[in-house]
């Protein structure tokens, strides 16, 4: 490719809002991507290389900055998720609204398409909840069984839903370091129940219900036997 190629490559990209707001979305949410799947290398040079490029073409175009402020905030507030809990995931959601009025108003003297920024949204909602959330149980199931002895033995969480009877020990699931879990108990649990993990059998836990925490009272029978 010649420089004159080059050049007009270049102008055209700049001159259009809509490849540069683009550029600017695909870079924030590859940051999000290696945040959810960390490690990977590939996945963080992709970002900062997109983001580099896309700060360059910025100071070259009448950018309103407060908008890029707001259209960062809105996507890297998924960057919390991997850190708390995924019921906070859809509150997160919600900061697409700041992306959403940042790429509005990301130029003072152009615009971009309004129909190209309602597509971004409604992409970056599937894409968070089809893909990265997945990816990010995944990623936390396989750090949790990485140890043969388990991870996970000696960690409290809590019953989800009161345990039922299977045979002569009671099964049901568990809220332990943010994921859903199957669990077995040598007695019924009850949802809300604080429990603790003793054993884990695969992807099955072996709980019962935390000493420090009031437990239904023993029947007769059981007092007897």
């Amino acid at each position: 490719m010649s420089e004159w190629e080059v050049n007009t490559l270049l102008e055209w990209i700049v001159s259009d809002p809509n490849i540069v707001y683009l550029v600017l979305v695909f870079g924030l949410w590859m940051a999000v991507t290696a945040a959810y799947v960390p490690g990977t290398g590939f996945i963080e040079v992709i970002a900062l290389v997109a983001l580099v490029g896309v700060v360059l073409l910025l100071q070259v175009l009448p950018t309103n900055w407060l908008a890029v402020l707001l259209l960062v905030l809105g996507v890297l507030s998924f960057l919390l998720i991997p850190f708390i809990s995924q019921k906070w995931a859809r509150i997160a959601e919600g900061g697409l609204l700041l992306q959403a009025i940042g790429g509005l108003f990301l130029f003072n003297q152009m615009s971009v398409s309004w129909l190209l920024v309602a597509a971004t949204i409604g992409f970056s909602i599937l894409y968070h909840r089809l893909v990265l959330l997945p990816l990010l149980a995944e990623t936390r199931s396989q750090a949790a069984v990485i140890d043969d002895n388990g991870q996970l033995i000696g960690v409290t969480g809590r019953a989800v839903k009161t345990f039922e009877p299977i045979g002569k020990q009671f099964m049901g699931t568990v809220l332990v370091n943010g994921e859903h879990w199957t669990a077995l108990a040598n007695r019924q649990l009850h949802a809300g129940d604080t429990i603790i993990v003793v054993d884990r059998d695969g992807l099955q836990l072996i709980v019962q219900a935390a000493k420090h925490k009031h437990a239904p009272e023993h029947t007769e029978e059981e007092i007897e036997a």
